[in-house]
């Protein structure tokens, strides 16, 4: 009996032995041998109650400078007799901020917080050991507390994070999905600390956005980039954790900076829609589009170009230019060979932009006409997987409203350059560009207004499921503010109007859908004002 407790008990004055070997102080090959002993130790307590306890012990014994030392070394420094390389020492070193790390508690002192640097400085896709992979298990936990988490808004940190991950694309492992967690992570904390402390985090932050956006971004633009579409995506879903509110405040602040990563950000969007692409890459892209609209407003997909314009000018007014040649439509997606300037970008971009959103507009009402007259009991084929079934849906609850939103900033744009002979003089358009855009528009809206009349007519609209219908309310919303600046169809609305009128009045009979009176009244009362003036 004695000998069993013996076995799964350390003699404590073992346990303090190697302590002592640990401390500042000591030789350094004592403290290897110390953090020997605490790998055995550490190893006879897996189960033990007490594990945490012991860890903490080793922890305030323990010698950060010469873990330090450790986690640093190279083969120059590495003793001839020690028997191990440079990249085993760190190895350890690592296995034992791994250990460290399995006790929050030790996640958030300053003594754990201090070592990320030098964590950091080892990361490498080339590492032939664990500890890279070590490493970013560590970061990711770090990420989910407060006490240290806005560490990551460190821009030299983040850049060494977004440097790993763009080098990982093709491994896809799971290092390479810690990274991709950390850099995603980082925006949420960003974001949730602005809901606490707005001032303070916009200070704490100011370098991380044009440091980390113009590193991505600029890659993007790189024609020889070959994982474009994983970019888009990981600046997609990472980009939507920030509200408008921060990112309006950091663009307040930031203008120039902004200017360059958007640049960088528009070029590489424009070679991606240039050129085919699978379908998931074209959404995402519309999706970053669209989010960075609701984030940086309508400048970001219509700038003013008036000063670019003439400060171009006046700085190549004393400078005779060659003309260009034309250039061939397979170099459009070649940015950097075509040297375009910043106005240049933001004319393509924004002809890009409303061009292929008024074509998906109306290949997403076909779709959605195809579904009206689809049977619902009918299988699918049995070459439409679940993958695809799961695209379309996103298509239509992503997608279309963001196409909305591109849409009806597009109206606001036409309305404001139609006010000036200035405007339109300075505009991204020039006349025979803006009677594209409108006519395109034409097409668009009167493929939304066929798809209402379609829905209306369908067997199982009523008022209250066309009161539920997302997609009918956003629908005729943005129609009727087209409708508003063109009258090429106000003739064609009559139809629309008597399911609207029945749709107001059962909201208005409902109290829980009350609260849609003050969407769809207004929308009525334009109709009205439509009929009328027919």
């Amino acid at each position: 009996m004695a000998s069993t407790q013996e076995q799964d008990t350390i003699p404590t004055s073992d346990l303090e032995r190697c302590l002592e070997l640990l401390k500042p102080g000591t030789p350094d090959e004592s403290k290897f041998v110390g953090l020997t002993l605490m790998t055995t130790f550490l190893q006879t307590k897996q189960q033990d109650k007490d594990r945490e306890a012991i860890i903490t012990q080793f922890f305030d014994s323990m010698d950060f400078d010469f873990l330090d030392r450790m986690l640093q070394i190279d083969d120059s420094t590495v003793p001839k007799d020690a028997g191990v390389d440079s990249l085993t020492i760190k190895a350890i070193a690592v296995d034992i901020m791994t250990c460290f790390s399995s006790v929050w508690q030790l996640l958030v002192r300053k003594e754990f917080k201090d070592r990320v640097p030098v964590m950091i400085n080892i990361l490498s896709t080339s590492d032939t050991t664990e500890s890279s992979n070590n490493i970013l298990k560590i970061l990711v936990k770090m990420t989910a507390y407060p006490q240290v988490s806005m560490i990551f808004t460190n821009p030299g940190y983040q850049s060494a994070i977004v440097a790993y991950i763009l080098c990982t694309f093709d491994k896809k492992d799971e290092a390479h999905e810690d990274a991709t967690m950390i850099f995603k992570r980082t925006f949420l904390i960003i974001q949730e600390g602005f809901k606490q402390n707005p001032a303070v985090v916009l200070q704490i932050t100011k370098d991380f956005m044009p440091t980390i956006m113009t590193k991505i971004a600029k890659s993007l633009s790189q024609l020889t980039e070959p994982h474009k579409p994983e970019i888009v995506r990981l600046l997609t879903e990472s980009i939507a954790y920030l509200s408008e509110a921060y990112v309006q405040q950091h663009v307040k602040d930031q203008e120039q900076e902004t200017k360059t990563w958007t640049k960088y950000l528009k070029s590489g969007l424009i070679q991606l829609l240039s050129t085919r692409q699978a379908p998931s890459t074209r959404d995402d892209c519309f999706k970053l589009t669209g989010i960075l609209l609701q984030r940086l407003g309508p400048e970001w997909l219509f700038p003013d170009t008036s000063s670019s314009s003439s400060s171009s000018s006046s700085s190549t007014s004393s400078v005779t230019k060659p003309k260009k040649k034309p250039t061939p439509a397979s170099l459009v997606n070649s940015m950097e060979s075509l040297s375009l300037s910043e106005v240049e970008i933001n004319k393509k971009f924004a002809a890009l932009i409303v061009h292929l959103t008024c074509v998906e507009a109306r290949v997403l009402m076909d779709e959605l006409a195809d579904d009206l007259s689809g049977d619902p009991n009918k299988d699918r084929s049995d070459d439409t997987d679940h993958k695809t079934q799961a695209q379309a849906k996103i298509r239509k609850e992503q997608v279309l409203p963001l196409a909305y939103e591109i849409l009806e900033v597009t109206i606001g744009y036409l309305v404001h350059v139609s006010e000036s002979e200035d405007e339109m003089e300075n505009g991204l358009f020039d006349a025979t560009g803006l009677l594209k855009v409108q006519e395109s528009l034409q097409a668009t809206f009167a493929a939304i207004l066929d798809y209402l009349k379609d829905l209306q007519a369908s067997s199982t609209s009523t008022p209250a499921t066309l009161a539920t219908n997302l997609i009918y309310l956003a629908s005729i919303r943005i129609l009727s503010v087209w409708l508003m600046e063109d009258d090429s169809l106000h003739g064609q609305t009559a139809a629309l109007v008597p399911p609207l009128e029945a749709v107001v009045r059962h909201c208005k009979s409902k109290p829980s859908q009350k609260s849609l009176l003050k969407l769809l009244e207004p929308i009525l009362d334009r109709f009205h004002e439509i009929s009328f003036d027919d």
